[in-house]
């Protein structure tokens, strides 16, 4: 299958973004909130679900319909708790089985395509565009100073028609993608053009959940509304419409042959706005997302819902360290399993495979080299790692010879600190890679103390070409890494012990068996023996990675010669490399 290629080399003399928009490309999204909450109004201290049948359905009309908000300037009562678009969509969902026929009809009527005045066929005859030449929800392309040029509602959706084309090329015929399911007694994809103020860009649509999807969490056939000129975004015009046409129509594929992870949905926004740089690399809307990111790194990956687009990053570092294929075999794999999951597999069983665990630390410290820090990795993963906005660690003073910092992670998130005395300083990443534990999506942290000293310190610190060292312990064995960034000649933490130990073969990716960096063998024998000295899994030839944070290993899934996870129990294991030979012992626990 044919690879994408980058259409153009990134656009790094182009403005850079200001300001914020509303997190507003929402997966499934039905409604915005800012469109409809004036300044000063209060919302009704109930949630959706707390609403009668009626009331809901007459909440749903009234957002259905802004433009007669704006001209009786009434606002809407928004339930407390509840996040305008894909809530309310569940919610709808939800109701409509239950819901008397005409009020169920009325419901899915108002989920539906809105009505325009005219339509036309894109180039593939794949995409249906309705639009208006009239009125209101007419659409503009714009000059060069940002006005809208009169009589051009027809130049505008013959544009969409080509960009949405475009983009299906890309996506499915390109990445692989399965295409998305066509709405019921329709071939063609639905996409109106209506005027959505500045307030979001788009929005994907749904109704009622396919039968038979053969996937764990329901699928949808949608259809998507676009803005009409894209003239009141951080990214204007044609730009605007084309990352938004790459962001909606993954939402498409996603919710149409995948499924809707709807308490997940940090995946799908993720994914989507990596799919904006996959398919318009020259386009950087997605840099208004980094500064959040940046100031919120102590939050668990899983746990940015409804939002994700600051996740960006982590496609990206896959993209890099993987290929453009990584995201497809993740959602491939979401056919059956839970994001976290799905991820954890497709990086173990891609080719060549890797490491979840290791590739989440690796990734944390790549993050600290961005902004006027970048030119300080070379290379950096980022290609627009410079026009970044930079980690801010937590800065502690060195005081009479020691520091001591403490701390919890969550799985799956890290922490940025910074240690000084004048001049002299160690900057730290500590990261929480415990993927069972994201998995499972335990609320309980990891808690750590870190200790940096001058003098005084004894052969259980790491010793710094600087004079300095620093001890690092963790409630919770292998749940935890730490990388010295900067500062007494910048090193890793390199494990000297297989990790995890023990070893969970259908949680964790694969087990790490640390060799010496400075080993001139590319190759290594590994056997696995039963306490009562049967192998169970003999190779020969095994390639010596190098990770740049857990050092240089060989890497085993925790599968033996048959095939199959090992069972649970105690194993010899003998590694063999450059005429040297390490024994020792490991634990697997089959769960």
């Amino acid at each position: 299958m044919a690879q994408p290629q980058k259409q153009q080399q990134r656009w790094n003399n182009a403005n850079p973004t200001a300001g914020w928009r509303k997190p507003i490309l929402l997966v499934a999204a039905l409604f915005a909130c800012a469109l409809l909450l004036p300044a000063g109004s209060a919302a009704q201290e109930h949630a959706l679900q707390d609403l009668s049948n009626q009331e809901f359905l007459s909440f749903v009309r009234t957002l259905r319909n802004p433009q007669a908000q704006l001209l009786t300037g009434q606002s809407v009562p928004l339930p407390q708790g509840e996040k305008c678009g894909l809530g309310v969509s569940i919610e709808a969902a939800r109701r409509m089985p239950t819901m008397e026929p005409d009020m169920a009809a009325e419901l899915h009527s108002l989920l539906s395509p809105q009505a325009r005045q005219v339509s036309i066929l894109s180039p593939s005859g794949k995409f249906r565009i309705h639009f208006d030449t009239t009125g209101y929800h007419e659409p503009a392309l714009l000059d060069q100073q940002l006005n809208r040029i009169l009589n051009t509602a027809w130049a505008y959706a013959d544009s969409v028609a080509k960009v949405f084309d475009e983009v299906y090329r890309i996506e499915v015929e390109e990445f692989g993608f399965d295409p998305p399911p066509f709405r019921t007694g329709e071939a063609e994809y639905q996409i109106t053009i209506l005027e959505f103020l500045g307030h979001y860009y788009g929005q994907t649509l749904f109704n009622v959940p396919l039968p038979n999807s053969g996937t764990v969490r329901s699928c949808y056939a949608t259809h998507m509304e676009i803005d009409n000129d894209f003239l009141r975004y951080e990214t204007k015009g044609m730009d605007g419409l084309r990352v938004t046409a790459a962001h909606e129509y993954h939402h498409m594929v996603q919710l149409g042959t995948y499924g809707l992870w709807d308490t997940d949905r940090w995946v799908h926004e993720m994914t989507s706005t990596y799919f904006e740089q996959a398919v318009y690399p020259f386009i950087e809307d997605y840099l208004q997302y980094l500064p959040t990111f940046m100031l919120k790194t102590d939050l668990p990956m899983y746990a940015w819902s409804p939002d994700g687009y600051e996740l960006v990053l982590w496609p990206l570092f896959l993209e890099k360290k993987y290929d453009v294929s990584i995201m497809r075999e993740i959602w491939e794999g979401m056919r059956r399993h839970e994001p976290v999951t799905a991820m954890r597999d497709a990086i173990r069983d891609h080719q060549p495979g890797g490491d979840i665990e290791a590739d989440f630390c690796s990734w944390t410290a790549h993050n600290y080299f961005t902004g006027y820090r970048a030119g300080r990795k070379d290379p950096n993963i980022y290609d627009d790692a410079g026009r970044f906005p930079s980690i801010k660690p937590t800065a502690v003073e060195l005081v009479a010879e020691a520091a001591t910092l403490t701390g919890t992670l969550l799985p799956l998130s890290s922490t940025y600190v910074r240690v000084f005395r004048g001049l002299d300083s160690l900057t730290f990443v500590i990261s929480n890679s415990d993927i069972p534990s994201a998995i499972s999506r335990s609320g309980a942290g990891v808690s750590y103390e870190l200790t940096v000293r001058s003098q005084g310190y004894d052969g259980s610190y790491m010793t710094l070409s600087n004079g300095w060292a620093y001890k690092f312990t963790a409630s919770a064995p292998n749940a935890l890494c730490v990388s010295l960034l900067e500062g007494g000649s910048a090193a890793v933490v390199e494990r000297d012990a297989p990790f995890p130990n023990p070893f969970y073969p259908r949680e964790n990716a694969r087990m790490q068996f640390p060799i010496p960096r400075n080993v001139s063998a590319n190759r290594a024998d590994l056997f696995l023996y039963t306490v009562s000295m049967n192998k169970v899994f003999g190779r020969e030839g095994m390639s010596i990675e190098l990770d740049d944070i857990t050092g240089a290993h060989v890497a085993w899934d925790g599968r033996g010669d048959n095939g199959d996870f090992l069972s649970t129990g105690i194993y010899f294991y003998h590694l063999k490399y450059g005429g040297e030979t390490i024994t020792g012992k490991i634990a697997v626990v089959a769960r």
